[in-house]
């Protein structure tokens, strides 16, 4: 008998020690940790700048440097865009990867890390956007401290032409990110 109360006491022992330790843990949780908040977008941009060069394995495979700027509209504000990237087509179709970066109103701005494909709708005219997604990188002002990731799909509304056109693409994006308390 004396055995058997040894063993609860221990037992008892030991889950007061790891109940102990759990409470512990639940309050010891970093404060500066924040609910996940998801927010849905579109922008629209066009080519601002457009360097490329013929590579010579494939016909019609090019490597390019772009910037494009334009406006990214949210529920309750509007912000400019800018992206800056590389790109790798064949024949018009392949991936890019580069950087956005969205200047709010109020003088706050976010930089997201991105990669996508583009590929012709299968009407062969426009191309569309896939595969892309992205992760924030920094933000300034009221997103300083910002974590989190993009995903986004999207469209050329018009070819890229050197007099006429400069490319316009319509994107919608969805981001869930993380903001420190404050």
């Amino acid at each position: 008998m004396k055995t058997t109360m040894k063993k609860n006491k221990v037992a008892i022992a030991v889950l007061g020690g790891v109940g102990i330790l759990l409470i512990a843990a639940l309050l010891l949780v970093p404060a500066t940790q924040a609910r996940a908040e998801t927010v849905k977008y579109h922008y629209t941009t066009q080519l601002t700048k457009l360097e490329y060069v013929p590579l010579p394995d494939v016909k019609g495979h090019v490597a390019s440097v772009f910037e494009r700027r334009g406006l990214a509209i949210f529920e309750n504000e509007v912000a400019a865009i800018t992206t800056w990237g590389t790109a790798d087509y064949i024949k018009g179709e392949g991936s890019f990867r580069g950087y956005i970066l969205t200047t709010y109103e109020d003088g706050s701005t976010t930089l997201a890390k991105v990669t996508g494909t583009k590929v012709f709708a299968p009407d062969g005219k426009l191309r569309l956007y896939k595969e892309m997604k992205g992760e924030y990188t920094m933000g300034t002002g009221r997103f300083e401290g910002i974590k989190g990731s993009l995903s986004y799909k999207g469209r050329e509304i018009t070819p890229y032409t050197k007099d006429e056109t400069k490319q316009d693409n319509w994107i919608e994006v969805t981001a869930t990110y993380t903001l420190p308390k404050k």
